[in-house]
Formats: C-alpha cells, structure tokens, sequence
C-alpha cells in the first residue's frame, strides 16, 4: 500500500530554465542530516516577495520523501503562479514518534522564516502549507501549531486529523506482538523510504497491520504494549487538528475521495465540521467515486486539484480574510 505514497518525481519536468533549485540541511539529528528542496521561479519577485509553499509529504509517516510531496501537474501549477515551493524530509516512523516528526516540521517552518529570505526574496505573510495524505494532516495540525500561523492551507485526503478516531486507535484491542516487534526492529531513524535487499516493503506490512489493529495512534505515541491508553489518548488529542481550531485558524481547503480505502473521507468532514462551528473560510470537495491520491489522475486535475490553488491565491493575495465560507460540504 505504501507504494501508492511515493512518486517518483519527474526530474524533466522540474529541472528547467523556468526554475532554480537547491537542496538545503534544515536541521541535523546526530548524524542525521534531514533536507528541503528550494525550488524558486526565475521570474522577477513580486514587491512584496515570492509567495511560499511549504510541501509535506505522503506516506503514512513511514515512507515517502519530499520528491514525492506534490504530484507533476501541482508542483507546475504552483511554479507557474510564481510560488517558491519548498518540499521537505522529515523522520519516519517507527524509528521516532510523532512528537519528533512534528518537531522537525516545525524547524522546516522556522528555517523558512529564518533561512529562506536570506536565499530569495519571499513574502513571510503569504505561506501556504500544502500536504496531500500524511502530509495533509500535518499541514492542518500546523495551521494551529505554527507561529506565525500561515495565510492558507491545502490539505488532500488528509490522514488523521481527529487521531482518537477508531481508525487510528482503538484502546480496546490488545496490541499484536508482531507490530511490538516490527516497531522496535525498524528502530533507527531515517528520513527516507525503507529499502530492504532482501524482504520488498515490509513496512507495508508494519502499516497494514497496525490499521487493521486500529493501533497508528499507538504506534506514533509509544512501542510500550502495557503503556496506559488514557496516556496515549491524552498525547493523540494533542496531535488532532479537531481539537485545536480556535478563530485564527487559517483559510483551508479540503479534498477527499468518497471511494477512499486507505484514508477513510470521515476524516476530512470531522475537520470541516470544525471549521464550520469556528466560522473558518474553508472549502471541503468530496470528490465521487475515487480512491486515495486521486490527485494522481490527470483527468481530475481541473475539476477537483485547480481549485485548492484557486483558494490560496484568493488569501494569499488578501489584505484580510474573510470570515465567510466558501462551503462545498457534505456534513454526516
């Protein structure tokens, strides 16, 4: 399944006269250096500087890498709107927790503060967050955690923003010895997709059986089978997006497969239920008949992916955001 996460990157595509691109150390672990992409438009900046994206990765936060953080057709859109995109590394699961994996998010975030106008010149008030699966939920966490918040956030059938939700944990199954023991063998951090020699992809197996278990929270909290659940409900009420909108939570918008198997669509709605109570300007596309990373299929693109961009532009390019949704919502 993890598979489907990570995409090649069309390096034809993104190497061009169009752009200038540099791969930068945002933070060093040890002796693990974790890396972002800048990928700058040769076009003039505007006044104000360029508009930033900041890209987060697919891949159930145990595979993927920032090659694969947007698809072809996305990461050409943006260039072509004149955005700097910034795709990053993070740590991978299981061999940190999620408190470690949002942290180096957070310094990427800071390093684009910091870093990133002394490179090119960059417009502070107009970054995006933009993620699609793990990523996306990374992204929606961050329009809370992130400070200076971001102007906009994009966030395609994103993973666990409510991560008490049966999906991601269920306190009363037993944990399967063999996730306990997979979790602890593939303990070393790293910042790329596992390669084994020998054994294809067993993280798939790692990732499929801590779904089926509904025991992703546990995994991203503790490898502790005995840890105390309400401990570990307390920490994934820290990590859910659903608890922490306050009225300053940024413009979002949302996209997610009704045909969804990996990520369910309950996801989304639970966050734009959310946003809707706080008065967010937020759009949420349920989009018919399609599977995870529908973003993936061309013929989608127009109808389901344009319009994210469409959204961020609006406030990227406002003064003040407005507090009425657009609302293409299905509420259950």
């Amino acid at each position: 399944m993890l598979k489907k996460y990570t995409l090649l990157v069309a390096f034809a595509v993104y190497i061009s006269a169009a752009l200038n691109i540099t791969t930068y150390t945002y933070k060093t672990v040890g002796d693990l250096k974790i890396e972002l992409d800048v990928y700058t438009p040769s076009t003039a900046a505007p006044i104000n500087g360029y508009p930033v994206v900041l890209a987060l990765h697919p891949g159930g936060l145990l595979a993927g890498s920032k090659d694969g953080a947007l698809t072809d057709q996305e990461f050409n859109e943006a260039v072509n709107r004149g955005w700097v995109v910034v795709p990053i590394d993070h740590r991978l699961l299981p061999g940190v927790f999620f408190d470690d994996i949002y942290e180096d998010v957070q310094d990427a975030y800071q390093w684009v503060h910091t870093e990133l106008p002394k490179i090119t010149p960059v417009n502070l008030d107009a970054i995006i967050l933009f993620g699609r699966s793990a990523g996306g939920g990374l992204a929606v966490l961050g329009g809370y955690k992130f400070s200076p918040r971001p102007k906009a956030i994009i966030g395609f059938y994103s993973f666990c923003t409510n991560w008490t939700d049966p999906y991601a944990y269920k306190p009363e199954t037993p944990v399967n010895p063999l996730i306990v023991a997979a979790a602890n063998f593939y303990s070393k951090p790293v910042v790329t997709e596992f390669n084994p020699t020998k054994f294809p992809d067993p993280k798939d197996d790692l990732w499929n059986a801590a779904v089926d278990s509904g025991k992703i929270g546990w995994m991203v909290t503790t490898h502790d089978p005995n840890f105390p659940s309400d401990q570990i409900i307390a920490k994934l009420r820290e990590y859910s997006a659903t608890e922490h909108v306050d009225e300053n939570y940024p413009p979002t918008y949302l996209a997610h497969g009704l045909a969804d198997t990996v990520v369910p669509y309950s996801q989304s709605v639970q966050f734009a239920n959310v946003l809707l109570r706080n008065n967010i300007p937020y759009i949420l596309d349920l989009v018919p008949n399609v599977n995870h990373a529908f973003d993936n299929d061309t013929a989608l693109f127009q109808q389901y992916v344009l319009p994210a961009f469409d959204f961020a532009q609006k406030y990227i390019e406002s003064e003040t955001t407005t507090k009425t949704p657009d609302v293409k919502f299905l509420e259950i």
